[in-house]
């Protein structure tokens, strides 16, 4: 059996993998949307990886210097004064709950589609908009007790995420003649021993925006 972990890293990996292709013109939507829904749903390695196939992989993020470095090296600077530190918000103000659902996936084409209440299956959720718009609401959904990954795709539209006030949340998207942005009112010092939110993807044309509500 196949360690979860090992799973949820490499259905990560892919899910960056064609986010990025499509944002460059290497994949449809149409083709996106099928290999994302695959991917989702797939629990061996081989079968999250036979989506990404012939596809180019994700540039690292750059150094000061020019040269690519691997995303875990920007979180191994000490952390000495991140645990000296009070969480900006309490964790039992939150409704935290373990779920092993099926990650959420959210498809909107020239409409408006709301996700609210009680939504949330899994510590994974990913959200494609095209010409459309898409709303995250997280104030009344359980939240994963660590970390909640969120997967953004917005082509020509807008990707909206509410958060409770004070859960804080760290942004990674990145915008293509577009915008996406964490409001001021968005806690940004993540504690990760309590819930916290990660936003990644791409806004073409579109925008993906966190506010706190």
């Amino acid at each position: 059996m196949n360690d979860m972990s090992e799973v949820e890293r490499e259905r990560q990996g892919a899910l960056d993998t064609i986010t990025s292709a499509f944002a460059t013109g290497k994949i449809s939507i149409e083709e996106y949307e099928a290999r994302a829904d695959k991917i989702q749903k797939a629990t061996a390695l081989a079968d999250i990886d036979a989506q990404t196939l012939g596809l180019p992989q994700p540039e690292l993020p750059r150094d000061s210097s020019g040269r690519g470095q691997p995303a875990a090296s920007r979180d191994s600077r000490p952390s000495f004064r991140r645990a000296a530190r009070e969480p900006a918000y309490r964790a039992e103000d939150l409704y935290v709950e373990e779920r092993h659902g099926s990650p959420e996936f959210s498809l909107c084409i020239m409409g408006d589609r709301r996700l609210q209440g009680d939504w949330l299956n899994a510590d994974q959720a990913t959200s494609v908009t095209l010409m459309g718009s898409t709303t995250l609401d997280l104030r009344d959904t359980a939240l994963p007790p660590g970390r909640l990954k969120i997967d953004a795709l917005a082509v020509m539209g807008e990707i909206k995420i509410i958060v409770p006030r004070g859960l804080p949340v760290k942004m990674s998207a990145f915008p293509f003649m577009g915008e996406a942005n964490i409001q001021a009112s968005v806690e940004r010092r993540v504690d990760r021993r309590n819930p916290w939110v990660e936003v990644s993807g791409v806004a073409l044309m579109g925008s993906i925006v966190v506010k706190a509500g």
